[in-house]
Formats: C-alpha cells, structure tokens, sequence
C-alpha cells in the first residue's frame, strides 16, 4: 500500500501540484502583462488625444487672433475687439494693451463690474509684474518663447485649477501694443463634447481582430487637479483596477491644472447594443472574471487529475487485491478440494481391498466417506451459487416459512453432533435452540426462500463449528419493530476484530489469524450469505456479542 501511495504521490499528486502552481503563476503574470500593455497603451492614447486637443485649441483661439492682427488701422483693430467680446460666446473679454501705458481698452473708469474684474484679475500681467511669456510646452516639440520680443503671439494660464482655470490668448499687432482676449472655458468645456476628437476616443481601436480582446475600447474625460469630472465621457466607463488601469495626459502647456484620463468602457463588446444592462454592468470587471474564470478551470483541471489519479489508484488497489484473493482462493479451494477427496480415495481402497475387518471400523470408514462426499458437495455447491450470484443467475421460490418449524426441522435432518471418538475430520452443525421467540407469541412467519434460508444457515452454523468448536451455537427467533424477523446464530468463539468486521461479507475474504489458518476456507460462504439474504428482501448482519463471540442476524420480511 505504501508503494502505491508513493507512486500516486509522485506520478500524480507532486506533478498535478506543480502545474497547478505554475498555471497561477502563468495567469499572474499574464495578468500583471496584460494591465501593463494596457496602460502604456492608454497613456500613449491619452497622449496623443491631449496632442490633439490643444491643436485644436490652439486653432480656434488662431483664428480669433487671426482677425485682430489682420485689422488695418487701429480703428478697425478696436471694433474687432468689441465684437469679440460682445459677440463671440468663446470670447469672455477682449483687451489692448501698450506698453508703459497699461491697458488702453477698456478702461477701468466708467467700465461695467466684469470687465473691472477682469483688469483686477490681470493686473499684474498689464502693470509689468509679470513678463509676456509663455509657460514651458508640455514637450520638447512645441518650445515657448522665452519672451514677448521672440515670439509675435502667445497663450498664457491664468488662475487656479478646476473649471476656473483661465486661459489668455494674445498677439503683437504694433511695437508697443498687445491685444488679446480672455477665452471662455466654460464655452470650451460645453463643446468639447461635439469635438471630433471625444469621437475619435470612444471608437475601436483599428488593431488586428485578435488583438481587441486585450485591448478593448476605451473613452476620454477631463478631470481637474483634484480629479474632479470636467467633462464625462459620452460613453460608460469602468472604474479603474490593477487589471483595468487608466491612462492620463496633461494639457499643459494651455491647462496646466487639467488631465485627460482615458478609461475603458463597457460597451467593448459588439453586441452592446442589445445588451442587457446587468451584464454590461458584469462586463466592467471582465479581465477579473477571465482572471478569475481561468483560475476557476485550473482548480478544475487539478481536481479532476488529483481526483482521477485517486480512482485509478483504488480501482488498481482494488484490482490487485481482488487477484491475491482469487489467487488465495483457487489455493485454498485446491486444498479444500484434496483433503476430502484424499480421504474417500484412502478409505475406498481400504475397502475395496478388505482391509478393514472389523465391523466397528468399517462402518466408521464408510461414515467419512459420506461425510467427506458431502462436504465435497458443499464445496462445489458453493462456488456454483457464487457463480450464479455474480451473474444475477440465482432465482427464488418465495413463501411463507415459519421459522420455528423451520428450525426444529433443520436441527432434526441436517445438524448432527460429533459422537465421542470420532474424527475430528469429520464436520458437525449441531445447535441448540433458545426458548421461544423474543418479544412471545407464536414463531414468526416469513417470505422467504426455504433452501436459501437454510443453505445460510447451515453456513452459519459450520462457520460456529470451526471458530467456536468448545460447544454448540445457539440459534434465536425474534420479532424486530418494524415487523420483520430475526433470525439470531451466536456462539462463544473468538469473535471478529473490530477493523475487519466490515469486510467479513467481502468475497475472497477471510480474517488472517492462527485460526482462520488452522479451519481452512476458501473465503465466499459469508459473501454469499449476504447475498442470498439481500436477494429475498432481507440482510446479513454482525455485531460481537456480550461476554465474548459473535452474532450474525439474518433479517427476513414478514409474511
């Protein structure tokens, strides 16, 4: 048995293990692959969105600059500043500034509340505090010009983060002057949502159909430095995992205090469109689910090898038991077989030969070749209902048996004692019959077969004979409260230890003790007990009995 464990261990269990770990290491890293692919991928996406963005900032604030350097006069140049600023809803206020003079429209007497606000507010850029510049670009491609002489028009942050983030836009139209104006982020962040660009993050990523699966699609938004939602996206976006991650770009230089964040969305799939809303809502957590789905069917993989290495492992456990037994039993059988037919050839002879005078001993003579022409007959007759049994070939005569007669007629014909002096070769059944039935009355009746009833309990009787030969069993007829009745074979011998009496009824079986050794058998009498028990309705049982010995109950249905 240990070798046994040893092989399953090592040819089954220790490789099952080691593919298991693998396997979850496998799926990490895969994971851990995947989450970084996907957010070098958003990052570089993100990227080239905010790219994208501030051109198109940068081209809708040109074209208004563009009208103010093309005025010709500085009347014309002043109209164009207050039709800006009147009637352009991307323009929050329009200025002129030169230089030594501060800001030369509007001017702060007699000027409305917002346009004194927005002197206050850039007060320190008109009075000279703070240089014409522009902020350093966000990369290396796009250098701000380190001043206002270098460079003939600019952008300039202004304020804080959030939605009040200001932004100046400005070109040199003479010398000495400046004229700019102040955009409107509000108007921006309204139509940033009609830009092609939010179009252009949402759609499907134009790789290779077996690539989409990695990399599903993703959606943009703007977040302020607080991560505060400026702009949603138009699509329904997962919250970020370590599977899921995002991917952020700054829109500096001309919103410094701004990301924009691309998240995948969960309508990745073709079908979303009939979807139904908690799947899509399942869907946020696909790459867990594959995670946890792969992990799911490794666990399955291993069980199934772990417990299909277990079932080999019994069935050729099994298997090569039932051969040692078969084997045990075609020896014992062999040997069961020769000693009988050893004694008639012997005690044949002798009176063939006349060998044998006296009459006392030839009659003894002719009594054990009886009794061992008998039990020869047992001996066959019982590897044949063995046989039939295994083949469900076994058939029987139901009817009403009354156990007590049945009894006193079994131990009248069949069980005789051994006579002081006789051969101890010779077997004997003889038992003795308990009072009435337990629980009185008369003696229960049964459905039963009358010859399998007996062929059980002659067998175990013959059984008592062997393990408790010191006196004859005892034989009990008792109710049961369930209607049915008992019929109870208790001896005083040695009994059954406790770790085999569950394979007593075992074919093949027999306890290895010194006297299962000394007896004999070939290991099928209590197997096919049981079984012709079972067959009738009923069942063989045993349990030690008080004091010391063995109970085998035989429970049979009513009649």
């Amino acid at each position: 048995m240990r070798r046994f464990l040893r092989i399953y261990l090592f040819c089954i269990v220790l490789p099952a293990l080691a593919v298991g770990w693998g396997g979850l290491r496998l799926l990490r890293i895969d994971a851990r692959n995947r989450a970084s692919i996907v957010a070098e991928n958003r990052r570089l996406r993100a990227e080239r969105c905010a790219a994208d963005f501030r051109e198109r900032v940068r081209g809708a604030l040109d074209e208004r600059l563009d009208r103010i350097a093309e005025a010709p006069d500085a009347a014309a140049r002043l109209a164009v500043l207050r039709d800006l600023s009147r009637g352009d809803p991307a323009v929050r206020a329009a200025f002129l500034w030169r230089e030594g003079a501060g800001c030369a429209w509007p001017r702060r007497a007699g000027a409305p509340k917002e346009d004194r606000r927005f002197l206050d507010r850039y007060e320190p850029l008109f009075s000279g505090a703070v240089p014409w510049t522009m902020p350093a670009a966000a990369d290396a491609a796009a250098p701000a010009a380190p001043d206002a002489s270098a460079e003939p028009r600019g952008y300039r942050p202004w304020g804080g983060g959030g939605a009040g983030s200001d932004l100046l836009a400005w070109v040199r139209v003479s010398e000495r002057e400046i004229a700019g104006f102040e955009l409107e982020t509000m108007w921006l962040l309204s139509r940033f949502g009609r830009f092609p660009l939010m179009d252009g993050m949402g759609l499907r990523n134009a790789w290779h159909r077996s690539r989409r699966t990695a990399m599903p699609r993703e959606s943009g938004e703007i977040v302020d430095e607080d991560g505060a939602v400026l702009v949603p996206s138009w699509r329904r976006t997962a919250e970020p995992t370590a599977l899921e991650p995002v991917g952020e770009a700054s829109l500096a230089p001309l919103f410094p205090h701004w990301r924009l964040r691309m998240k995948p969305t969960v309508d990745a799939l073709s079908f979303a469109g009939w979807m139904p809303d908690d799947l899509l809502d399942g869907a946020r957590n696909a790459p867990r689910f594959r995670l946890v789905v792969g992990a799911a069917l490794l666990a399955l993989v291993l069980l199934s090898l772990v417990a299909g290495g277990y079932v080999l492992l019994r069935a050729a456990r099994r298997e090569r038991l039932d051969s040692l037994r078969k084997t045990d039993f075609v020896s014992n059988v062999s040997h069961e077989l020769r000693t009988p037919l050893t004694s008639i050839r012997v005690f044949s002879e002798l009176l063939a030969e006349d060998r044998i005078s006296d009459p006392a001993r030839r009659r003894r003579a002719l009594g054990t070749v009886a009794a061992e022409s008998a039990r020869l007959s047992r001996l066959v007759d019982g590897v044949l209902d063995f046989s039939r049994l295994e083949q469900n070939r076994r058939t029987y005569d139901l009817a009403p048996v009354d156990l007590g007669r049945f009894l006193a007629e079994t131990q009248g014909a069949h069980c005789v004692s051994a006579p002081p002096g006789a051969d101890s070769a010779v077997p004997h059944s003889s038992f003795a019959i308990l009072g009435g039935p337990a629980g009185g009355g008369a003696a229960p009746v049964v459905l039963a077969d009358r010859d399998a009833v007996r062929q059980i309990l002659l067998n175990l009787l013959d059984n008592a004979a062997k393990y408790a030969p010191g006196a004859p069993p005892e034989v009990e007829v008792a109710r049961l409260p369930d209607g049915r009745a008992a019929l109870r074979v208790m001896d005083r011998g040695p009994g059954v230890p406790p770790r085999e009496a569950k394979r007593i009824f075992d074919r093949f079986h027999r306890v290895d003790n010194a006297v299962t050794r000394e007896t004999g058998g070939n290991g099928l009498g209590l197997a096919i007990a049981r079984r012709l028990a079972r067959g009738m309705g009923g069942d063989l049982a045993y349990r030690p009995r008080e004091g010391g010995g063995a109970v085998f109950e035989l429970v049979l249905p009513s009649a």
